[in-house]
């Protein structure tokens, strides 16, 4: 997959240090430092490492939601009693409580979660400001837009909230608008009514020029009418998280009219809440409604929307998006070489994914790539198959925590919820001089949490209910589709797809 889709049959790829230095026929001669070695032979097919610009990672341990009404708008979903029950509050409790161990099993159990669904970079972290914890414990294994690893990349800013006027949205965003070494993530217009529509116009100046730039990139814009979805051509493009928004609202971004615009488009999962469990998941709901919209979607475009347009995007396309000497070796491997390479992607399971590279190191594969028996590696299920991970690095803050002691921790602290919450504010105030605890901040939830933990705010075992973790893997969920399917909001041929 280089800028040409170049598919290359019987494929040799040569990674030396961080970079791919070879990519080419098994006919050609292997550059001088390979040429004695023997190439492993995968059997299988090598794409990009999937890239993803929406999610929020903190709230990825929560089970999904049973969404309980049809809304218009995320204010409405946001101040529901069974948001407040079933999502803010666990979460708050998970990420922030002061024994550390439950948010430490957040951060892993959620990267895992992309990795093992071919994910190597994804987004969310959102504006609250972290302290140095919170940004080690980010920082090593999948990759982060807004903590690239190297300070000369673009690093995302998040923008989360609405602007509710013109002078707001020139204040945050005015100062770098159109700078591409500073891509500005904005939740924008999130809903399907005409309160959230007004919010793109608070991108509009008393003139009539919009405050639209190249570094912009819109999640969401589900309200967008036609007029106002055309205005986009300017920024960066659109990141479309197409089951979060039929789970929620019914509906989805108007897409037909972004590809007329020529507006860029590429996918996200959203969340634990109410979204798929990582692209892999996604690919196949965006593919349910291409076929839909008469086949809107090619399997070609829908492989760029996971990989190369996100890249592009925020600005990383020299470093990633597409397999080719001199980018980094972030790479997925899928099982098998007989079909259509862009089909093989958006049908694959994370059953198919034999391998996971960042920075050319495999950080998740079969046994083929990485020996069960290396020092500090864990093995885990996966549909069936053996999954070796290698997460723990020595001296990271995560360190300790392989991801089955993760789901360990999670799935016991989420059947004990109500012990969490009669806890929760003593052992903040019994913990509070000890240095080494970690909270991980909620991009919807930041102050209600901190409210929590100042005491301002009360919680009680009854204000939570024993839960359960979902399976870390769609494959190894069977109740995740049957869910889906229940939800009330969803359309009718999406129902039958599933």
């Amino acid at each position: 997959m280089d800028g040409n889709f170049t598919v290359i049959d019987n494929c040799i790829l040569a990674i030396e240090g961080k970079r791919i230095v070879h990519c080419a026929p098994g006919d050609q001669p292997l550059p001088a430092p390979f040429s004695q070695d023997r190439p492993i032979d995968l059997q299988g097919t090598i794409y990009p490492g999937l890239f993803e610009l929406h999610n929020h990672p903190a709230y990825n341990a929560i089970p999904l939601w049973q969404v309980p009404a049809h809304y218009t708008n995320r204010q409405g979903w946001q101040a529901a009693a069974s948001y407040r029950r079933f999502v803010t509050n666990p979460a708050a409790l998970l990420t922030h409580d002061p024994l550390s161990n439950n948010a430490r099993a957040v951060v892993r159990f959620v990267e895992g979660r992309a990795l093992l669904g071919g994910v190597t970079t994804t987004q969310g972290l959102s504006l609250s400001k972290m302290d140095g914890n919170e940004k080690a414990a980010y920082a090593g294994l999948v990759r982060n837009v807004e903590l690239p690893d190297d300070s000369s990349w673009p690093a995302a800013q998040d923008k989360i909230s609405d602007f509710k006027t013109y002078a707001q949205a020139e204040q945050a965003y005015g100062p770098i608008v159109g700078d591409r070494t500073k891509p500005f993530l904005l939740h924008l217009s999130e809903g399907t009514d005409d309160y959230s529509r007004a919010f793109f116009e608070s991108l509009r100046s008393p003139i009539g020029e919009y405050l639209i730039g190249a570094n912009l990139i819109g999640i969401h814009a589900t309200a967008l009418n036609p007029d106002q979805m055309g205005r986009l051509r300017q920024s960066a493009g659109i990141v479309w998280s197409p089951l979060s928004n039929f789970l929620l609202y019914g509906a989805t971004t108007d897409v037909v009219t972004a590809v007329q615009s020529g507006v860029p488009i590429a996918l996200g999962s959203d969340w634990g809440p109410s979204g798929t469990k990582n692209l892999l998941g996604e690919l196949k709901i965006a593919k349910m409604f291409s076929d839909n919209h008469g086949n809107l979607f090619p399997d070609r475009e829908l492989a760029r929307m996971v990989t190369s347009t996100p890249a592009t995007m925020m600005g990383w396309g020299d470093f990633l998006g597409t397999v080719q000497p001199g980018k980094l070796a972030d790479l997925l491997v899928l099982d098998g070489t007989s079909k259509d390479p862009y089909k093989q992607l958006v049908e694959a399971t994370e059953r198919d994914v034999m391998a996971v590279l960042i920075d050319g190191r495999p950080r998740a594969g079969r046994a083929i790539l990485l020996d069960p028996a290396t020092p500090g590696v864990e093995m885990l299920r996966v549909g069936g198959q053996d999954m070796v991970l290698d997460i723990c690095d020595r001296g990271h803050p995560l360190d300790g925590m392989p991801l089955g002691t993760a789901i360990s921790t999670l799935n016991h602290a989420l059947e004990h919820l109500p012990d969490l919450a009669e806890q929760f504010l003593p052992q903040h105030e019994l913990m509070s001089a000890a240095s080494d605890r970690y909270v991980i901040h909620l991009d919807m939830d930041e102050d209600y949490a901190m409210g929590l933990m100042a005491g301002d705010v009360k919680i009680g075992r009854g204000d939570v209910d024993p839960m359960q973790l979902d399976p870390i893997t769609e494959i190894d969920d069977g109740q995740f589709r049957t869910r889906i399917k229940n939800n009330m909001n969803i359309p009718a041929w999406l129902r039958e797809g599933l």
